[in-house]
This record gives structure tokens, C-alpha cells and sequence, in this order.
């Protein structure tokens, strides 16, 4: 296994190999293999067998104050990242189809029927993250498999295109290893994708900016205090929170607040997934980090104000549930969708929202 290799399987606690990516179908929780979770698909059909009531301070616009939230179990799937459409009316989730192809699927946001894949197979080796354009007409992966020989684990970023699910590279982002990603739009109103990787050149990890019709990366931050930068959010204004499992020496996942260049810890002792699940609302005035009560065993989102940094939490799961994955926002809602990996015993895509 080469260095890239090994490093983008500890990054990825839910996938055993790259090479082999629908291997993991029957251990989709190998970071977990004491108490594997069983198999399901993406193509499997699932209900939505219950709410999660969940309540909590998440700053303005529709997610503040003790309005109460519901997680919604929309599909049994091997997913690893989650993001609704513009106006939250589906989810699309990067995961293993039923024939164990790696792909990107699509679920109504009231769950029930099975999802419709949207792409699956070749280019795609291991899409990990995903995105949505700002007009809601693509999706954005990354996939740290992609891209080079079965083992160089270059990485590669794709867009594609909804409804027809056509999958092209991005130029500029091959070889960066990309992971966790969001969409925004540069002061020059052009969109633009942010996301974490490591750097083609010297292997530093680091938060890169491409434009999404390709062209020039370019690196925000880079190095320490960054370790393994995972999930992306960004503000309006432009300030980038992203979230590294491995930045803190007790274990714990530290998020960091990128603004100008400046590189500073936002938020500490947080016990994360892969890929850690981030999202901030749509006032930006909170942050919401998937994370795992190490206490009750099971998902909750912390809340955690951006203007104070005060935190609470919203219970996100059942005891059991208890590995969490990524998490985005709709473009247009207070809506947010997240995966978790052991949950209904083989994995879940499930939806947030008041």
C-alpha cells in the first residue's frame, strides 16, 4: 500500500481499500471492526421508520431559538456524505450502489422509496464528498481514489450535471486528494469550489480554492496547525470553518476558522466521523458539527454560536447510531442532511430540519 493509499484509508474509516471499494459493501464500518454494521446499497429500499426529536440554540433565519428539529431517516445506504438540493426537496449522497459501484444518489426528502442513482462506476472510484452548485443545475464530488493508476490515490474533483448525471473532471483538481468540499461564490461573484486536500507539489495538507469551471488552485491555508482537514463551511463573507479529526492530541477533532489567511481554532473536543460533517446556517450565526455522544453512543449535532462560540446540542440519533458522516446544508433552507454509518445497522441518509 503506498503512502497515498494508507493515508486516505485512515481518513476514511468507513471504506477498507480504495482499490477495492466495493470490498467494504460487507464492512462499511471497518474503523469499527469489533461491531461491524451489516450491508444495505444506496439502491436499497428504505422507509422512514421514524423521527429523532431534537432541540437546540443554532443562531438565526429559521434554525434559532428552541425550535425543535427532527432527524428524518430517509434511506438504509453505505453513504459517506450527504447534501440537499437548493431548496431541500432531495438529497444527493455519495455511496455504494446495489450492484457495489461507487456513485452519487438521489432520495426524496421525504424518504420512502428507494434512491435513483445519478452516476455510479467509472470515473468515480471513491466520491467522497459532495456539494451542490449554487443554481442547484450540478453536484460536485470529491473523490480521493480518482485519478492516476489503481494505486496512486491522486484524487480528483467532478461536476455533474442533474438531471442526466453526465461526470466530468474539473482541470486543476487532480492529484490534490480532495475530501470535504462546499460551493461559494468569490468576490468576483464567480463560483468557486473550497474544499481539503493535500498539496500536489510538497503533500501538505491545507484548504484549496478552484474554480468550479476549472483553472488555477489555489491554496487558503496550508500546514500546520492543519493535520487532516476534512469537512468544509463557509460563510457569506467568506470566512472558511473546517473541521481536522487529527489536529488535537487527545484524539479530539479541532475546527478552524480560516479568515484572510489567518489560520485559528474555533472550536475544540469535539468526537467526529469520517468525513467530519459540518454545516453553518443560513444567517451564519451557528455552526453545526455531527458528532458522537461518546456517553449515550449515538450521533448528535452541536450547535455552537459563531459570534460567542456557547454550544449545545441536539440528540441526532438512537443509541447505536454512532458513526458519524458528512453533513450539508440546503442553499436556500435551514435544511440540512447528514449520513451516519451504522445506523438501521447498516448505514443511513437521514434529513434535519424544524
Amino acid at each position: 500500500m503506498t503512502e497515498a493509499r494508507g493515508d486516505f484509508r485512515r481518513s476514511a474509516g468507513v471504506l477498507c481499500a480504495v482499490a477495492s471499494l466495493a470490498a467494504a459493501a460487507s464492512n462499511p464500518g471497518c474503523s469499527r471492526a469489533e461491531d461491524p454494521p451489516g450491508r444495505t446499497s444506496a439502491g436499497s429500499t428504505g422507509g422512514a421508520p421514524g423521527t429523532t426529536a431534537a432541540s437546540g440554540t443554532g443562531g438565526g433565519g429559521g434554525a434559532g431559538g428552541d425550535a425543535p428539529y427532527a432527524a428524518l431517516p430517509l434511506v438504509p445506504a453505505i453513504a459517506f456524505d450527504a447534501t440537499p438540493d437548493v431548496a431541500g426537496a432531495y438529497v444527493y449522497f455519495t455511496g455504494l450502489g446495489a450492484d457495489g459501484r461507487a456513485g452519487v444518489f438521489r432520495i426524496g426528502a421525504q424518504g420512502g422509496a428507494g434512491a435513483a442513482e445519478i452516476a455510479a462506476g467509472p470515473p468515480l472510484v471513491a466520491p467522497l464528498g459532495i456539494a451542490t452548485s449554487a443554481d442547484g443545475g450540478r453536484v460536485f464530488v470529491a473523490d480521493p481514489g480518482a485519478g492516476g493508476p489503481a494505486l496512486d490515490d491522486a484524487g480528483a474533483l467532478f461536476a455533474i450535471d442533474l438531471p442526466g448525471g453526465a461526470v466530468a473532471p474539473i482541470d486543476g483538481g487532480e492529484g490534490l486528494r480532495a475530501r470535504g468540499l462546499e460551493v461559494a461564490r468569490g468576490a468576483d461573484n464567480e463560483e468557486r469550489i473550497i474544499f481539503s486536500g493535500r498539496d500536489r507539489d510538497d503533500g501538505q495538507p491545507g484548504v484549496f480554492s478552484l474554480p468550479a469551471r476549472g483553472g488555477e488552485v489555489s491554496a487558503l491555508a496550508k500546514g500546520s496547525p492543519l493535520v487532516d482537514p476534512s469537512g468544509i463551511a463557509v460563510a457569506g463573507r467568506g470566512d472558511v470553518f473546517v473541521c481536522d479529526p487529527l489536529a488535537s492530541p487527545d484524539k479530539t477533532a479541532t475546527i478552524f476558522r480560516i479568515e484572510d489567511g489567518f489560520v485559528s481554532p474555533f472550536a475544540t473536543g469535539l468526537h467526529v466521523g469520517t468525513p467530519c460533517g459540518i454545516a453553518l446556517t443560513r444567517d451564519d450565526a451557528a455552526l453545526l458539527v455531527l458528532t458522537r455522544d461518546p456517553t449515550r453512543g449515538a450521533d448528535e449535532v452541536v450547535w455552537i454560536e459563531v459570534a460567542s462560540g456557547a454550544r449545545s446540542a441536539t440528540t441526532a440519533g438512537a443509541p447505536g447510531h454512532d458513526e458519524p458522516g458528512g453533513l450539508h446544508r440546503a442553499r436556500g433552507a435551514d435544511v440540512f442532511a447528514f449520513v451516519d454509518h451504522r445506523a438501521q445497522e447498516q448505514g443511513s441518509v437521514f434529513l434535519l430540519r424544524q
